[in-house]
């Protein structure tokens, strides 16, 4: 699996979001969208499959200003993307998400940063955990190049399907990681910012080969 965050990239915000969408023809890549782009995208391109960035543990009724996982399932979403380092929660925190998110039936992915922190999240049965250094986010290093080792513990350490994340920018990552026993990785800046886009996306997925 190759997840593609969005984040809040002027590439990958508004109409730029359906041009770069429109570039994904393998039903392993899965770009994790701004909540509100993910209906428009899913209108655009109905057979794509998206996840939100974040969601809030609240459904319908007063909530100005949150994201319910409800209302992204209802946009078109299918998964959301819970503990990024960039909006970083408390263990009770991504708790009450990921029974937000099940009783919308949203998958998730629960991004962790220690082998100690995946294995408390084993207990909330994750649908992905993801796992970067965030020193090593949108850098010149990848995480499967700085702590191979390490990633082979998580793997060890996941009960469930191990994301691997940080500066994560080739085909050669993705096959490292693979490698690792990683199921994927977790893809932002190298692709968001990339002058050519689909030649980057063509070389990430060549590292399933």
């Amino acid at each position: 699996m190759i997840f593609l965050n969005f984040k809040i990239y002027q590439e990958t915000s508004g109409d730029n979001t359906i041009k770069v969408c429109r570039l994904i023809k393998d039903k392993r890549v899965i770009p994790c969208l701004q909540a509100v782009d993910i209906f428009r995208v899913k209108q655009a391109l109905p057979d794509i499959e998206v996840w939100a960035q974040h969601a809030d543990p609240v459904g319908f009724g007063k909530f100005t200003g949150y994201q319910a996982p409800i209302s992204l399932k209802t946009a078109g979403a299918s998964g959301v993307l819970i503990n990024h380092s960039e909006h970083q929660l408390s263990l009770d925190q991504i708790q009450a998400v990921v029974a937000a998110c099940r009783e919308s039936k949203m998958r998730v992915m629960i991004i962790t940063d220690t082998l100690e922190l995946i294995k408390q999240v084993n207990q909330l049965k994750p649908d992905y955990i993801g796992f970067e250094d965030p020193k090593l986010i949108g850098g010149p290093v990848a995480m499967i190049d700085a702590h191979f080792d390490l990633v082979k513990q998580a793997v060890a350490a996941a009960q469930a399907p191990l994301i691997v994340g940080g500066g994560i920018r080739s085909s050669r990552h993705v096959n490292q990681a693979l490698f690792a026993g990683a199921a994927g990785v977790l893809v932002a800046s190298e692709f968001a910012k990339s002058l050519n886009p689909e030649a980057t996306l063509q070389d990430l997925v060549s590292g399933f080969k």
